[in-house]
């Protein structure tokens, strides 16, 4: 018979376990307010993706700002999740090899910036830390306190073994042929290793993604058709994204002059702000190419300034001349708010001037950015209310296969393609 004290100590695991998941999500997310400008790249390219390659040299250079008055001993360490980002069942001892977590020692001060702040960097994998399957990670920032864990923010990476080869097209005339010249229709095919060919059905499931967005993703695709070492994706409707537009740009590498798009740059005893002219909306414009980086950031500053401490912040506000919407909230979109739709990125509506306006803060860079709209209660939102929807827009697309493994019973990326809509385009 299970005693008081047993059910007592099943009790109180569980609830310890409940609270230490329940502190923060699987997603790209900041809990400290002092954190700014969290970078995770290949090291040297700052526009790559955050994807290594499982038992190779690759690895990924993470960088932060911390607005605290004194530094901090952080602590990292990986969370391997399922190829729909909950926590995977496996225990760290099966996907790491060494230690389970590490510090974050690389740290300096900022030069005359205001406000100072502290900057932050390591890369890994370790020497002391390696990692042995592939998948969806999380990596988790946080400070231990006698209260537990504090995690101070989180951020998505992938590790694939690429055993499947991905060949995928946009055709101009979709399945829906209310969708031309409008969306951009995904079709695509995977070439498998003999290796996949035992329940391929069950066992693969493909995620699509759209430049760096979370909101419009789409997931748990399989196969429709399965031919010798061939699987095929032959969707009745197509999978179908917004084509939208090119992205908005600033340019705020300098405070010493305006740049194209900003209308006015001053600065009083709190630091900067730059004022970007008024946006309108492209609904109902023909399309025009306009160079962009896909959403992306580029954190720098000027030239003979060191951006890892000498890059100072400024409160960036932006302006759409747009009625208001009904039933519907916009937001801006792009990794200036690392592609997250909540309260930091949400303009509000000024009846004054007729226009949404809205703050963000940012550091010294280039940026990309649309402005997206969200029915209420809804979580998906729509840049052709504002933007327009053109099948020619340069679109980044991203083709992750995941190989459902059972001993271990994990998720693993065996396949990884990434692709410009202009490359694949068929007439």
């Amino acid at each position: 018979m299970i005693n008081k004290i047993t059910i007592t100590f099943i009790l109180a695991t569980i609830y310890s376990l409940l609270a230490s998941s329940a502190n923060y999500e699987n997603k790209d997310r900041v809990y400290d307010q002092n954190i700014h400008t969290v970078l995770l790249h290949p090291p040297g390219d700052q526009l790559a993706p955050p994807v290594i390659r499982l038992n190779t040299t690759d690895r990924l250079r993470l960088s932060f700002d911390d607005m605290s008055p004194e530094s901090y001993q952080f602590k990292y360490t990986f969370i391997h999740c399922t190829r729909d980002w909950h926590t995977s069942d496996l225990d760290q001892m099966d996907y790491l090899d060494g230690f389970f977590e590490e510090d974050i020692i690389n740290y300096d001060f900022s030069l005359n910036a205001i406000p100072p702040y502290i900057h932050y960097n390591v890369s890994f994998p370790s020497r002391d830390m390696q990692i042995k399957l592939s998948g969806n990670y999380i990596l988790k920032v946080y400070l231990d306190s006698s209260d537990g864990e504090e995690v101070i923010f989180t951020r998505r990476f992938f590790v694939v073994e690429p055993l499947v080869r991905v060949e995928a097209s946009i055709p101009y005339y979709p399945k829906n042929l209310e969708f031309v010249r409008k969306k951009q229709q995904i079709d695509f095919s995977l070439f498998t290793p003999d290796l996949f060919n035992v329940e391929p059905e069950q066992r693969i499931r493909v995620t699509i993604q759209q430049n760096g967005r979370w909101d419009n993703i789409k997931e748990n695709l399989v196969p429709t058709s399965v031919m010798m070492n061939q699987l095929n994706f032959n969707y009745r409707e197509g999978i179908v994204f917004e084509g939208g537009n090119q992205f908005r740009n600033f340019d705020m590498k300098s405070y010493n002059y305006q740049s194209m798009y900003i209308k006015e740059i001053f600065s009083d005893q709190d630091g900067y702000v730059v004022v970007l002219h008024t946006d309108q909306s492209r609904a109902k414009k023909p399309y025009s190419i306009v160079e962009d980086i896909n959403g992306k950031k580029l954190i720098k500053a000027r030239n003979d300034q060191d951006t890892n401490t000498e890059g100072e912040y400024a409160w960036v506000e932006f302006w759409l001349r747009q009625p208001k919407i009904k039933d519907a909230n916009v937001y801006l979109l792009g990794a200036l708010n690392n592609w997250q739709i909540d309260d930091k990125c949400k303009l509000r509506y000024d009846s004054r001037y007729n226009m949404y306006r809205g703050r963000m803060y940012l550091k010294q860079g280039y940026y990309n950015y649309l402005f997206v709209t969200v029915p209420d209660g809804k979580s998906r939102g729509s840049v052709s209310v504002i933007e327009g929807d053109h099948w020619e827009t340069k679109n980044i697309y991203t083709i992750y296969v995941y190989y459902r493994e059972k001993v271990p019973d994990y998720d693993r990326l065996v396949g990884y393609s990434i692709f410009n809509s202009i490359d694949v385009s068929t007439n």
